[in-house]
Formats: C-alpha cells, sequence, structure tokens
C-alpha cells in the first residue's frame, strides 16, 4: 500500500488502539505501521478514550425516620369557607375576543420574523467569521466507513455546525448520535457537543454544535451513538466519526 493507505490504515488502528479493541495481529500490524510511518500514536485519542470512561454515582435516599419527622413538622391547611356568588360571562367574552386577536397577530409575525433555516446559518457563519476553521469528518469504523462530511467552527462566536453524509438513520427512541468536542487547553474531559438525530432520506444534513461549556482550542470532534438523550460521559462503544487537526 502507498503512504496515503498506509497511514488511513494507521489513524483506523489507532482508534481502535485507543479504545482496547485490536488483537494480537493488528496490535503488531499497528506498531509495524507506527515504525515504519514514523508515528507513536494519537495523543487525542488517548485523551478522548481516558475521558469519556463512564462514571456512576449512586443515589442516597433518605431515611424513613427523617422523612417522617419533616412530613409531621408540617402544619395541615385548614380550609377557608368561601361565600359562593354568581358570575356573569359576558364580561369576559371582550377579553377572550381581543386574546385570540393578539394570538392571530402573533402566529403571523412569527412567520415572518422566522429564524433563518440550519443551511442560511451556515452560511452566515462561513462569510462572517474570520477565524473559521473547517474539518473532515471521516468513519471511525468500518461500520461507518462510508460516512464522510465536514465541521465549521469559529472560536471567536463558539459557534458551529457539522454537515454530515452516509450515516445511518437512527431511531430517537432507541439510540441517538452526540457529539463530543475534545480540547486539550480545558482538561482531559471532552465538551458534550450536543445530542442529535440523522433523519431517513438521501443527501447531506446539517446539524448545529450545541456545546455545553466553551470551547477555545478544539483538536477533535467525535460523533458516538448513545443511549436516548446522551449521556454525560460516554463509554465510547460505538465511534461514528472523527474529525481532528
Amino acid at each position: 500500500m502507498n503512504r496515503d493507505e498506509a497511514m488511513s490504515r494507521f489513524e483506523e488502528l489507532d482508534a481502535g488502539r485507543a479504545l482496547g479493541d485490536l488483537d494480537a495481529a493488528e496490535t503488531a500490524e499497528w506498531a509495524a505501521l507506527a515504525r515504519d510511518l514514523g508515528h507513536r500514536g494519537d495523543p487525542a485519542l488517548d485523551r478522548i478514550a481516558a475521558g469519556m470512561e463512564f462514571a456512576t454515582v449512586p443515589q442516597i435516599e433518605m431515611p424513613p425516620a427523617l422523612a417522617a419527622r419533616i412530613r409531621s413538622s408540617i402544619p395541615a391547611a385548614e380550609p377557608v369557607a368561601r361565600q359562593a356568588r354568581p358570575i356573569s360571562i359576558f364580561p369576559w367574552l371582550g377579553w377572550a375576543a381581543a386574546a385570540c386577536l393578539a394570538v392571530v397577530v402573533g402566529v403571523t409575525h412569527l412567520k415572518k420574523d422566522a429564524a433563518p433555516d440550519l443551511t442560511q446559518q451556515r452560511a452566515d457563519l462561513l462569510e462572517n467569521a474570520a477565524d473559521l476553521r473547517t474539518l473532515p469528518f471521516t468513519g471511525a469504523s468500518a461500520v461507518y466507513g462510508t460516512a464522510s462530511g465536514n465541521v465549521v467552527w469559529s472560536d471567536a462566536r463558539q459557534q458551529g455546525f457539522m454537515t454530515l453524509s452516509n450515516i445511518p438513520a437512527n431511531d430517537p427512541a432507541r439510540k441517538q448520535y452526540q457529539l463530543w468536542i475534545v480540547d486539550p487547553t480545558r482538561d482531559e474531559i471532552p465538551v458534550d457537543g450536543g445530542v442529535f438525530d440523522i433523519p431517513a432520506g438521501p443527501g447531506p444534513v446539517v446539524i448545529p454544535i450545541v456545546a455545553k461549556l466553551a470551547v477555545n482550542h478544539p483538536a477533535a470532534f467525535v460523533i458516538t451513538l448513545e443511549q436516548p438523550g446522551g449521556v454525560v460521559r460516554s463509554k465510547q462503544e460505538t465511534v461514528v466519526a472523527l474529525a481532528k487537526f
């Protein structure tokens, strides 16, 4: 194989090495390619694997005796007798009509001032962000080998978008995709970049990046497949695609 093919194979094996998924033959192949190419492996992948280890925190229940004491200390509310009186609905009819009119006007106004779609928002970022960086996405395993696309990101605006193709549509009730952003200048724990779905159908999909924390020097963007709603820390059992500097 030529150098480009060797590098592509090395990166695939290096991802498996970081995950601890290589068998003896693959480990030997990785070592041989590392020697021939003069590489020692990508530290960013090691940080991803270390930082995404799932952590659980046990819940502590309140002791029953303490809960009973708290309930007993709360005085019971006494009912207040109120004299019933007839209420006429006619004074409210004018207000109801005005409210309906306000709703109609409000909906019309929202339609006129609706935010531009994601494709337009991405185009605006490409045109106006002076520090914009673009990285290509590649599939992280044979299952997602045809995955492609790119990510655009602006540190100054803390805004970015992914454009993804050839990633299987997901059932949100079973699994959802989640983005992780690796910023070595922050710490070793990747930043949650948002949970998203891939709809069925042809054509690329534009996904906004919703970083939960500030990201100033991203080194890699990693897409994983997680449980519905995403996770706080990923076990990285299913890595879908990777974009890195």
